[in-house]
């Protein structure tokens, strides 16, 4: 009979909307609330779960236990304060001032891109409260092994006393053959040992890196900003390799009147197949001007990929382009040509260089009159 009473309790308890220690009137914005008195009229405190370092890491956490607290409480590690687990690693809420600062590492650069050529990565790790006696050793995770040599973690170990320490090498690049477009690789820092305290990661756990495409092919293949009349399909085409996914690349409009920055445009959407492997994007661009301009076409990364001119050179003074000068079209729509004409690249080829620039009749949405892929 006791044990029915009991259940049925805890029954009632779970039905309330709050439940209150210490008080029969918790608050309506509380699920759980402790009173701070007693039934006898003194004053009692709330603890919470104390634990050493080593009984903390036996905890079975994963991500959804986001803002579980505990207090350590560790006179071997001399670690005394409260800390709360972040969906990643154990993050110190307050340290007590008895508490010796642990040791804390974290990547240095949050965002960076690097093409697939260059092998070596370059990580660089901050470390707080270093160690004077005790060197750290540090495991980081990729996101993904497919663009790197290595197929597993990797454990760095930085010297003892060190505040900024550089691994070039701790993982490298493929420097495949495959078109694919620029990608990104999330390298994690996942455990660190040694160093002064209980060693602690900090606020930039992860790496962001862009590694940029060496064998994909882009480059502006027809343009038209003038004819007779009043302007008509002003544009700009691009060619390259097909599959690759425009988001995050732009086209940058220049006045080559002091190289200031007249406008933009983002380019989405894929390049669909013509033949060989290449394509053609086109992208209305009804802000060219009939006067000496730059147009200069940029990756994801901010990387100018090309900086062309027409009816003279631009000397970028701002944007991506800054400090750069444009490659002089060998031709112009100057003076207008008539409706249905426009600068196109012509001949036979896979990149910029095979071809020769002409002028010749529209071919929106397809590759160019006399233009040929292989």
């Amino acid at each position: 009979m006791k044990v029915f009473y009991l259940v049925l309790a805890l029954l009632s308890l779970s039905l309330q909307a709050q439940i209150g220690i210490g008080t029969t009137t918790p608050s309506a914005a509380s699920m759980l609330e402790i009173s701070s008195e007693s039934s006898d009229g003194s004053f009692r405190g709330f603890m919470p779960p104390r634990l050493t370092v080593a009984q903390r890491d036996l905890i079975p956490v994963n991500a959804n236990d986001v803002g579980l607290i505990i207090f350590i409480n560790d006179p071997t590690a001399s670690i005394y304060g409260l800390q709360v687990f972040n969906g990643n690693f154990w993050e110190n809420i307050y340290l007590l001032q008895n508490s010796v600062r642990p040791t804390a590492v974290e990547f240095t650069l949050t965002e960076k891109s690097q093409s697939e050529g260059n092998a070596l990565i370059d990580l660089e790790f901050n470390i707080t409260n270093p160690s004077s006696t005790n060197g750290l050793n540090i495991t980081v995770a990729a996101s993904s092994f497919e663009d790197l040599n290595e197929n597993t973690s990797q454990v760095v170990t930085i010297p003892a006393g060190v505040s900024v320490y550089n691994a070039p090498a701790l993982f490298s690049l493929l420097d495949d053959t495959i078109t694919e477009g620029n990608e990104q690789i999330q390298f994690t820092i996942t455990n660190i040992s040694g160093g002064s305290g209980a060693p602690t990661i900090g606020v930039n756990s992860v790496f962001d890196l862009t590694v940029i495409d060496n064998d994909t092919r882009l480059w502006i293949n027809e343009i038209h900003y003038d004819n007779v009349g009043g302007d008509t399909n002003e544009r700009i085409e691009i060619a390259g390799s097909a599959g690759i996914d425009l988001t995050g690349y732009r086209i940058y409009h220049y006045n080559g009147t002091g190289g200031t920055l007249l406008s933009f445009k983002s380019i989405s959407g894929v390049i669909v197949e013509v033949a060989a492997g290449l394509g053609v994007k086109n992208i209305p661009f009804t802000s060219l001007q009939n006067d000496n301009e730059g147009i200069a076409l940029v990756d994801p990364t901010g990387v100018v990929l090309q900086f062309l001119s027409y009816e003279g050179l631009v000397v970028a003074t701002e944007g991506p382009a800054a400090g750069m000068t444009s490659t002089l079209l060998p031709l112009s729509e100057d003076p207008a040509v008539e409706v249905g004409m426009s600068m196109q690249l012509t001949g036979t080829g896979n990149t910029y260089s095979h071809f020769s620039w002409v002028i010749k009749p529209d071919t929106i949405d397809a590759i160019n009159s006399g233009q040929a892929f292989n």
